[in-house]
């Protein structure tokens, strides 16, 4: 009888023994190894921060070191230009955005050159000026900054929140809330203060604008004087392409016609009630207003027989203080506002109206 020998092994897990580097504290050679990498690292930061040169620029305030403008390392800098040279041509570069095609153009009569902020800055040699305006809604303000080089105040840089346009360089600047002055335009003269009211009649707001013109009027009374002046821009032309010329004409001929007559407030008032923007209005329809205001009618078409070289005359008016823009107003011969300034443009131009 044989026996067969039983096998009984027991099968255990391998694992791996890490032997102990009994000189340093019982640390395994990997260890080791990153403790030596992490001194190497260190070594390396403080080499790099003995060998790196930096370059302070010591800027002092200016007040309390007795300079102008600023100290930079010790030495008091001069710039080329005063502040009241850099506020001028930032009000000059204001005055630029009157001639942009876009909402742009508003920006000279909503902003507050009177709060306007202009500093130096001495490390890169230009200057600063910040220019709060309004929304036109009033509700909000906004800034605009203006960045220009010491060395040549007509190379600039604008920031606008809410509008993203450059202005362009203009020799006209703005003077004060609303009110641009106009570049080697003297005044009208003596006497009464003058208010030139240019409108293209089919031009966004135009109408409406007029019952800002009759108040002003009624507001001042003889110590102002306001003439509305005709213009054809392009939204005439757009009639006239459907209508004719002298039926687009009509309108404008009514209101200059109708500006001498009593009771041209009650004409403005029927005609901004009948007025639909960019709608055609016949003759027909502005007799029956201009009848119905009491005008006296044969006088009114007197004058409109002969308004064609009135008007005429008006557009070159028009060009002579570089009235672009479909509605504006130019104050005392040298102030260019638009409806919603001339109030102020009036109290800027002569301030004993107010």
């Amino acid at each position: 009888m044989m026996y067969m020998a039983r096998l009984n092994k027991k099968v255990s897990e391998p694992s791996i023994l890490v032997k102990p580097v009994s000189r340093f504290g019982g640390l395994d050679n990997i260890h080791v190894a990153l403790i030596v990498l992490v001194a190497i690292l260190v070594l390396l930061v403080v080499a790099i921060s003995f060998t790196t040169s930096i370059s302070i620029v010591n800027v002092t305030n200016a007040t309390a070191q007795n300079c102008t403008y600023a100290m930079v390392n010790g030495t008091c800098v001069h710039p080329i230009h005063t502040i009241s040279e850099a506020k001028l041509a930032a009000e000059r570069i204001l005055a630029g955005y009157s001639t942009s095609s876009s909402s742009a153009s508003l920006l000279p009569y909503l902003s507050d050159v009177a709060a306007a902020n202009v500093s130096y800055i001495a490390q890169t040699g230009q200057w600063y000026a910040s220019i709060p305006y309004t929304s036109t809604s009033g509700n909000e303000t906004y800034l605009l900054g203006i960045l220009m080089q010491d060395s040549n105040l007509s190379k600039f840089t604008t920031f606008v929140q809410m509008v993203g346009i450059n202005s362009s360089l203009s020799d006209n600047y703005v003077a004060s809330k609303g009110t641009i002055k106009l570049y080697g335009q003297p005044s009208c003269g003596i006497g009464t203060t003058q208010a030139y009211w240019f409108i293209d009649p089919y031009a966004p707001g135009s109408i409406p604008s007029l019952v800002n013109a009759t108040n002003l009027q009624s507001k001042f009374s003889s110590r102002l004087n306001v003439t509305v002046k005709i213009q054809y821009t392009q939204y005439s032309q757009k009639i006239a392409n459907t209508y004719g010329l002298n039926n687009t004409l009509s309108l404008g001929r009514y209101i200059l016609c109708g500006s001498v007559q009593e009771n041209f407030t009650g004409f403005v008032k029927s005609l901004n009630a009948s007025y639909y923007q960019g709608e055609y209005m016949s003759p027909q329809v502005l007799s029956g207003i201009a009848s119905r205001s009491g005008f006296n009618m044969t006088a009114l078409n007197s004058c409109m027989a002969s308004s064609q070289s009135v008007m005429r005359v008006q557009a070159e008016q028009a060009a002579k203080y570089n009235v672009t823009s479909p509605s504006a107003v130019v104050v005392n011969c040298q102030y260019l506002a638009i409806p919603q300034s001339a109030s102020q443009a009036v109290c800027y131009a002569n301030s004993s109206l107010c």
